[in-house]
């Protein structure tokens, strides 16, 4: 289809039609819906360039189907108006032709005819027609002259959407600077309304110092109106602060900010306040520093509090020191001594002099007790020169006072000690003891209660006195005067002395109380030091607290080293709580606990009493501990049960001899007779009998040998040769149980011993290792060592030994049996007499050794001997 004149005109009035929409979006929806009634199209599709990218801005269809997937954004290059873009040309598209060479983003476009919308070389975006209809509705391909109608309306349509949208932005560009005037506007009023109500002084100069704006604030704080000041220099700033100000001016020449400088200025009246003040540089649009910002804040009443809360905070100070000294001691007539001093030093409450009167109820007097002070101005002169020159605090005066030695013979005391004024007398030291306040004699001549006897023998002509009131009870008086400065007592004065004397009441009471405390405490010190047993204070958390000389001796560490560390790892060793252990019972149980303890860590059986300790609230605190060691009580029960079992078993074993011996001989000797003479089953019968018979001879000689003599004859003796022989006895009862003997001897051992008895202690071990292993390992290791021993002098010394184990890998030992395995008789085997162990344990005692066993239920057993070694 060609476009023809009638064309042409529709083409022209719809180019005037979009000439006159200014709205970017009405304009592009205007294109594509007169595109499609134009050109005779089923789609049109304005795309414009954004960031590189085509975006669809408008659409029209006569048929939905076909801009059912039309992307948002097409890539430049990407499909037929792609194309149009990149290459700047008018693309056609006919799917029914082969030399189409791009496809349209969407198959449902049969043919397409796209231009890129051009302003000049400038591409803005493409204009797209899809599905061109002939007459009949039938889709046909652009034609060369649609290709010319197409082009010449893009490049119209370009230059109208690129005024349009020129024409948006700047409205947008009008709107936006229109709100921007509005909010400055806005923030002119506040800022105005800001500096005019602000409490703070708002004041601006030049750079020549002349100022320019000065707030409601500055005229409230330094009391010059705005005619006063503007155009004219600050007269705030003291000339002593000039050259400060003029460096601060440099540094805001710089570009610089002053934050919060506190200094002082002057008021209009004279008048010299503390302000803070920051100071900051006005640029002008070029970004010149044509001015200074000045905001400034009274900060008169800050800085009085300050001042006052230092001046508290240092009474405080005093007064703390001096609490904390007088309680560092016990004696009554040290603490007075403090008390005096504190009150005349400098560093103190700096009065000249002062002295303590105490009450005595009982001859109803105020008695002078301490002084302190000069005698005369030479002297107060002399003492304060010397304290200026050594620049001795508070905290060392009263230090020298507590360690130093106490002297009273000053003539301040000798004349205190001397007063004695009746408690019915009318005189200001009786009244502030009746009636329990302070007084303050400003001119004892116009003061007819003055104290006669002070005027005349201390020549005061002011004074104040205040009582000591503890327990609501006045216990004495304190008299303070500034003879010599001649500086008034003021009320801060007699108020902070009131508040000390709160402290000196309770000190001299608590003197007082501690002299009777100390007595009692240190007789419960020395009874609690010298008792025997092992006494000790573990709080809740296992962490030692107390301890007695006991404790110390047996751990044999320093107190210092004990205190504060762990119970479980002092006394047993270990690095977490030991569940025998009876502090971690009573922590349990919150009761008390009585009972005999094995501790492996003292070495020893000790008899424990464990209470616990409950604070105000039924807290649990602690435990408090006595322990005794009751190893020898206990090893002499032990060899007491020893001994007398060992009389029944000799009374036992010689009358087993007696009526056993010769029976069991002649019943064995016919027994074997008739083993030899009788055949088959009667000799196997006759067997048995003789076998019984050797048991039984075996066990009579086995009580026998427990209940023998345990004298024996000593001599060197080779360990390496008797445990090799005790090897090649055992060998082949080791094999018949299917065990392996595992020999290792570190180098030549020998001791002083008994080479049978011995090889008797042996040979029951490693016979009870094999009748307790099947199919195992029988270990005997033989090696020196070296072990720490008391002296006689009571210190430790090295001993050398042999140490000799035999470890099994059998049956083990269960847990209830391991301490009693060693006493007479006891046994866990049928056949067994229970004396094995016994002897073989007699045997290594009567070497001067020790015997232990170490073993658990199903893993074996190793049994440790410790001999003393014999060096060649």
């Amino acid at each position: 289809m060609t476009i023809g004149y009638a064309h042409s005109r529709t083409l022209l009035d719809l180019t005037r039609e979009i000439l006159s929409v200014n709205d970017p979006d009405v304009l592009l929806r205007t294109i594509a819906v007169r595109a499609v009634e134009t050109f005779r199209v089923e789609t049109s599709i304005l795309r414009l360039k954004e960031d590189g990218q085509l975006r669809l801005r408008a659409l029209h269809s006569i048929r939905d189907e076909l801009t059912a997937n039309i992307p948002e954004i097409t890539q430049i290059g990407e499909g037929v108006c792609g194309a149009a873009t990149k290459y700047r040309r008018t693309v056609l598209f006919d799917r029914n032709s082969p030399e189409s060479a791009v496809t349209p983003v969407t198959e449902n476009v049969v043919t397409a005819a796209c231009a890129p919308l051009m302003i000049g070389e400038r591409v803005v975006g493409s204009f797209g027609l899809y599905n061109h209809l002939d007459d009949d509705g039938s889709i046909i391909p652009f034609s060369e002259s649609d290709r010319d109608a197409i082009e010449g309306f893009a490049s119209i349509a370009a230059i109208v959407i690129d005024r349009s949208l020129a024409y948006e932005n700047i409205l947008r560009q009008e709107r936006d600077a229109h709100v921007a005037r509005r909010q400055v506007e806005e923030l002119k009023q506040y800022l105005q309304s800001l500096i005019a109500n602000s409490a703070d002084a708002i004041v601006t100069t030049d750079l020549q110092g002349l100022v320019t704006s000065w707030n409601a604030g500055a005229e409230r704080i330094f009391g010059y109106s705005v005619d006063e000041v503007i155009g004219r220099e600050l007269q705030t700033i003291p000339h002593f602060l000039q050259d400060v100000e003029r460096r601060y001016m440099e540094q805001i020449r710089r570009g610089e900010t002053i934050r919060e400088i506190e200094t002082v200025r002057l008021t209009k009246q004279g008048i010299m306040i503390d302000v803070s003040i920051t100071l900051s540089p006005i640029k002008n649009a070029s970004g010149e520093i044509v001015g200074v910002s000045g905001i400034g804040r009274d900060i008169t009443e800050k800085k009085r509090t300050e001042k006052e809360l230092v001046r508290k905070n240092n009474q405080l100070q005093r007064l703390f020191l001096i609490s904390a000294a007088m309680r560092g001691t016990l004696e009554l007539d040290r603490v007075l001594r403090m008390v005096l001093t504190a009150v005349t030093v400098s560093d103190g409450l700096g009065f000249n002099r002062a002295m303590l009167f105490l009450v005595d109820e009982e001859q109803s007097v105020i008695r002078g007790a301490m002084g302190v002070g000069p005698a005369t101005h030479e002297e107060a002169w002399e003492i304060w020169s010397r304290l200026s020159v050594e620049h001795k605090s508070l905290p060392d005066i009263l230090r020298d006072i507590q360690d130093g030695p106490l002297r009273k013979d000053s003539f301040m005391d000798r004349l205190c000690c001397g007063v004695e004024i009746p408690l019915e007398a009318d005189t200001i030291l009786a009244r502030t003891v009746k009636e329990k306040r302070a007084f303050h004699v400003a001119d004892v001549r116009f003061e007819p209660l003055s104290d006669t006897v002070l005027i005349q023998q201390l020549g005061t002509n002011a004074y104040a006195t205040v009582p000591l009131v503890s327990r609501d009870k006045v216990i004495g008086v304190l008299w303070v005067d500034n003879l010599y400065s001649q500086k008034p007592i003021t009320e801060h004065d007699l108020e902070f002395l009131q508040g000390f004397t709160d402290q000196i009441a309770s000190a001299i009471e608590n003197a007082r109380l501690f002299e009777h405390v100390a007595r009692a405490e240190q007789e419960l010190e020395n009874i609690f030091e010298s008792i025997s047993d092992l006494v000790y204070f573990v709080d809740s958390n296992y962490t030692i607290r107390k301890i007695n000389r006991a404790v110390v001796n047996k751990i044999g560490l320093p107190e210092s080293s004990i205190i504060g560390q762990k119970c479980y790892w002092i006394f047993h060793g270990m690095n977490m709580p030991w569940q025998n252990c009876p502090h971690h019972q009573t922590i349990a149980t919150r009761s008390a606990m009585v009972g005999e303890l094995e501790d492996p860590h003292l070495g020893g059986t000790y008899l424990i009493s464990s209470s616990p300790i409950f604070d105000k609230t039924g807290g649990l605190i602690g435990t408090v501990h006595i322990a005794r060691d009751v190893s020898e009580l206990k090893q002499l029960r032990e060899k007491v049960a020893s001994v007398e079992r060992m009389a029944a078993l000799g009374e036992m074993a010689a009358k087993v001899a007696h009526e056993i011996r010769n029976p069991l001989l002649s019943i064995g000797g016919f027994a074997s007779r008739l083993e030899r003479r009788l055949e088959h089953d009667q000799r196997e019968q006759a067997r048995i009998i003789v076998d019984e018979v050797k048991r039984l001879e075996t066990i009579l000689n086995s009580i026998l040998g427990f209940v023998r003599s345990s004298r024996v004859e000593k001599k060197t003796v080779s360990v390496n040769a008797l445990v090799n022989d005790v090897v090649v006895f055992m060998e082949p009862s080791a094999q018949e149980h299917g065990n392996r003997i595992r020999l290792t001897i570190e180098g030549d051992l020998a001791v002083l011993a008994n080479y049978d008895r011995l090889k008797e202690a042996l040979l029951n071990l490693v016979s009870n290792a094999n009748q307790a292993t099947t199919d195992g390992e029988i270990t005997i290791r033989a090696y020196p060592a070296t072990a720490m021993v008391p002296s006689a002098q009571g210190e430790t010394e090295q001993k050398k030994e042999v140490v000799i184990e035999v470890q099994d890998t059998g049956s083990g030992i269960h847990k209830d049996d391991i301490n009693r395995i060693f006493d007479p008789f006891f046994t866990s085997k049928p056949l067994g007499t229970g004396l094995g162990l016994s002897i073989t344990k007699r045997i290594i005692e009567e070497h001067g050794g020790t015997i232990d066993v170490q073993s658990t239920a199903g893993s074996g057993t190793n049994f440790i001997i410790h001999l003393m070694r014999k060096e060649e």
